[in-house]
């Protein structure tokens, strides 16, 4: 609207330019063009207007390109804000995107820095603008146990929110990581959660099932032996030896699994499980025994005793020179 104005205003300037200096002299003007032999003879008056429109489209052609040039840069932050939300969106849910580039330069120093951040948002956080409002609303009811849409959100299977959202499912009820559990594009972490989560809320036959699906860690191996003492699975002496073992379970651990065993085995099981267990690792040895004196099977750790130096189990040996001179102690005193 103002070039129009402008372009108005000029053309009307340079009419009464031109009027004004014919009418304070009429005199002519020979130009001879260059190169040429041709010749114009015009009133000066003619050539000054001319003059003064050749100025005038000069200075609307640095208009036009000033307007042009202000509008894409206009129309260039914008898009850059539209794309610093969508990066800013896509590090609140965890995702990459390689084709999300900031052009302007007023952009790309911002771009840069929240590339190299990680964006958590605090507890109740909330935001003008919609798309953005609507992820951190999702955000604080993923923190608060709900279970929500991962596919309205966009949110992929590599982010610590759709981890967190199958967590919540499982919660809500076991059966939601059963499917997990048999497949094996989910990470670990969601696969121990689903493991677990059966532990403690399905029967014995289900856990059977499952048992197999999944690699012991230790916090896995120890929530195993305490379904086995509770009765909800049954595990031969491999399996419970592995067990152990993949628990990386220390000779403390052993010997407070024999003492909470005593009461589930006869005498006959226990031995032959602990015998087990430290003919397969050093670490139960102490374990064992604990069983063979609490057992009065005196004759038989004392023969274990032999293929052991001298300086190891000195409780062992304390207790079983106690016994030998008449004495008679507690065997828990000695295992502590």
């Amino acid at each position: 609207m103002i070039i129009k104005y402008y372009l108005i205003t000029m053309l009307i300037l340079g009419a009464l330019l031109g009027l004004y200096i014919y009418t304070l002299s009429d005199a002519s003007f020979v130009w001879s063009v260059p190169f040429s032999n041709s010749t114009y003879d015009a009133p000066v008056a003619v050539y000054a207007v001319i003059m003064f429109y050749a100025v005038f489209v000069l200075s609307l052609v640095a208009i036009i390109i000033d307007r042009l040039t202000a509008f894409i840069e206009s129309n260039a932050l914008k898009a850059d804000k539209k794309t610093l939300i969508s990066k800013i969106k896509n590090k609140i849910i965890a995702r990459s995107d390689d084709k999300l580039v900031l052009k302007t330069e007023t952009f790309k120093d911002i771009g840069s820095i929240i590339d190299n951040l990680e964006i958590v948002p605090k507890q109740g956080a909330s935001c003008t603008h919609n798309d953005v409002k609507k992820l951190l609303a999702m955000y604080e009811n993923l923190q608060n146990g709900e279970e929500i849409d991962v596919h309205k959100f966009n949110i992929p299977q590599t982010s610590p929110l759709f981890t967190l959202n199958v967590k919540n499912s499982i919660a809500k009820n076991y059966k939601n990581g059963l499917p997990i559990l048999k497949n094996k594009n989910y990470i670990y972490e969601l696969k121990k959660c689903a493991f677990l989560a059966l532990l403690n809320n399905a029967d014995s036959k289900e856990i059977e099932k499952y048992k197999d699906s999944i690699s012991y860690d230790r916090e896995i191996s120890l929530a195993v032996f305490d379904a086995y003492l509770a009765g909800k699975m049954e595990l031969n002496l491999v399996e419970f030896s592995n067990i152990c073992k993949n628990a990386k379970f220390s000779k403390d651990d052993y010997l407070a699994c024999a003492k909470s065993m005593k009461r589930k085995h006869t005498p006959n099981e226990w031995i032959k499980l602990f015998e087990y267990l430290a003919d397969n690792d050093d670490s139960a040895e102490e374990a064992y025994l604990f069983v063979l004196l609490d057992l009065e099977m005196l004759t038989e750790a004392k023969n274990r005793l032999k293929a052991q130096p001298s300086y190891e189990f000195l409780n062992v040996r304390a207790y079983l020179d106690l016994k030998s001179a008449g004495k008679s102690y507690p065997t828990e005193l000695f295992f502590k």
